[in-house]
């Protein structure tokens, strides 16, 4: 069996991955995990090949397959993927497109995760504008309840870092659809808030790493969007 899980929300998607391999470790089920970029050809079929040292039933977690470069070697990791015969999970940090798709197995069972238009919405409206508050706090709580505190975290303080480098001027590696919005988004903001801001995610991060935080990751975030 072929098993694919993609998409941008990666903090869900990785949710998915560790939820099946405890299922597969708790049914005594061998589990291989490699990277993609770290395999050559002979790697690949050696880890699809082999048998498990100890009899147990096998399970190949490939990382990474479909963020190679367009190459040879991914067009053979790709045909060796689809004929093999032992089971196989696919994790990708990006959501496959239907050619993507049609290249793997037919039988291919597939978990996408993608990033809600609200989240999106949510990123967009961040502003130090106190008129906007109320309605980027509701924004915020419907965001949490369908893409969750972890992920909405890392996609603030994406946001963040490319207006920061918007306000620097550094905006040639970002796409030009891309570019319009966020320099109408950075005009709102001075450069000075929007390192602060960056700062106190940076802090909130270390307290949850600690164990020191007295507040949930969302009362954190909470408490962040109301003082910006």
């Amino acid at each position: 069996m072929l098993q694919l899980i993609h998409g941008d929300n990666q903090v869900a998607s990785r949710k998915k991955l560790t939820e099946l391999l405890a299922e597969f470790k708790k049914q005594n089920k061998e589990v291989f995990q490699l990277s993609a970029e770290k395999l050559d050809r002979a790697q690949l079929e050696s880890a699809l090949l082999s048998e498990s040292l100890f009899g147990q039933e096998k399970i190949l977690v490939l990382e990474g397959l479909h963020s190679l470069p367009k190459s040879k070697k991914k067009d053979e990791f790709i045909n060796l993927i689809s004929s093999a015969s032992i089971d196989i999970i696919l994790w990708e940090k990006k959501l496959l497109t239907k050619t993507d798709l049609k290249k793997l197995q037919s039988d291919l069972e597939t978990y996408e995760f993608k990033i809600t238009p609200k989240l999106w919405t949510f990123l967009d409206k961040l502003s130090p504008n106190p008129k906007s508050k109320n309605a980027l706090l509701k924004l915020f709580h419907e965001s949490i309840a369908m893409d969750g505190a972890e992920f909405i975290f890392l996609m603030m303080a994406r946001q963040i870092r490319l207006l920061i480098q918007v306000k620097e001027g550094e905006t040639n590696k970002l796409a030009p659809f891309m570019l319009s919005k966020l320099k109408k988004q950075a005009g709102e903001f001075s450069l000075a808030k929007l390192l602060t801001i960056h700062q106190q995610l940076y802090q909130i991060d270390t307290k949850l790493k600690q164990s020191t935080s007295l507040l949930s990751l969302e009362a954190e975030l909470d408490l962040l969007l109301l003082n910006m």
